[in-house]
């Protein structure tokens, strides 16, 4: 399920899964594919073959469209299609976030992935603190 890719040393994730929550998450922001294309640097139709699981999605990618979408990167990993209900009036807008109350563990590959996820957020903060403490002084 996961690689590394050599190109940027970021974990690869091959998760259909994750590419359809990219998808329903911007929805629920009401935010447009070119949108979170252009934010990233990238053709429309690049972006959405991640929405559609074709491509390989990495953490960068999944860090930067939490960014913009505002949205806990953990959230675009660990959720489920039970957690969004789509309003069956427009299948294109979610209504609510839970759909039911059943409790569904993740697997130690889902463990690992949102460990590294987690690091590389850390990670990042530190590095964005110490920026931050270099323009002060």
């Amino acid at each position: 399920m996961e690689e590394l890719n050599e190109d940027n040393n970021f974990t690869v994730l091959e998760n259909k899964t994750i590419g359809r929550n990219l998808a329903r998450y911007r929805k629920f922001r009401d935010r447009k594919a070119l949108e979170v294309a252009e934010y990233l640097g990238m053709k429309e139709a690049t972006y959405t073959k991640y929405e559609r699981g074709e491509s390989k999605i990495t953490i960068e990618i999944i860090q930067s469209v939490a960014e913009f979408l505002n949205v806990d990167p953990l959230k675009l990993v660990a959720s489920n299609s039970g957690h969004v209900v789509e309003n069956s009036n427009s299948p294109n807008s979610p209504i609510a976030i839970q759909e039911n109350s059943t409790f569904q563990t993740t697997n130690d590959e889902q463990t690992k992935l949102i460990t590294k996820l987690v690091e590389n957020v850390i990670a990042m903060n530190e590095k964005i603190m110490k920026l931050l403490d270099k323009d002060e002084n």
